[in-house]
């Protein structure tokens, strides 16, 4: 079963410094990580007239990029999407899959970034796991570790996948 973990704080926090430096972290304790990013509005990823956008078109219900190097999926948004249905799509062998955004949904458990002149701290929500933060004294019902101890994040993430 994949673990899911939501990455959540304000912009320019931190949160993709410290996704890409969880993700080895996780894997030298046998965690290997899928990753989400999650993006407010819509960009282009596949382009008209291209062979995949014209299969899509047509009304496949996924299409699949193949390269030399990537597999690329290309589904529709289903209206409903949540974490576990992320999860779902996850190769074999993940463990955990790291979620950077989706900052205002609740019911997952999450690591908040804190960064010292970027937004504001708290309120809490109860499924915080810990907050990594450059605030000297920052005060929380839940572990604060420091934002460069991507070590001590690790080691909540072990925890929450009972590992």
């Amino acid at each position: 079963m994949v673990a899911v973990c939501l990455v959540c704080g304000p912009s320019g926090s931190g949160k993709t410094t410290l996704v890409e430096r969880l993700i080895p972290a996780l894997a030298r304790r046998g965690l290997p990580a899928a990753t989400v990013k999650h993006h407010r509005g819509r960009i282009l990823v596949d382009r008209e007239g291209k062979d995949t956008w014209r299969h899509r078109r047509a009304g496949a219900r996924a299409t699949f990029l193949v390269t030399e190097g990537e597999v690329v999926a290309f589904f529709d948004r289903p209206p409903e999407l949540d974490p576990a249905s992320l999860a779902r799509l996850c190769p074999p062998e993940v463990r955990i899959l790291l979620i950077e955004g989706f900052k205002g949904l609740q019911g997952y458990p999450r690591i908040e970034v804190v960064r010292r002149g970027v937004g504001t701290a708290g309120p809490w929500l109860p499924e915080v796991l810990c907050a990594a933060t450059d605030v000297e004294g920052l005060e929380a019902p839940f572990p604060v570790v420091g934002l460069d101890d991507v070590e001590a994040v690790a080691d909540v993430l072990q925890g929450h996948c009972g590992g």
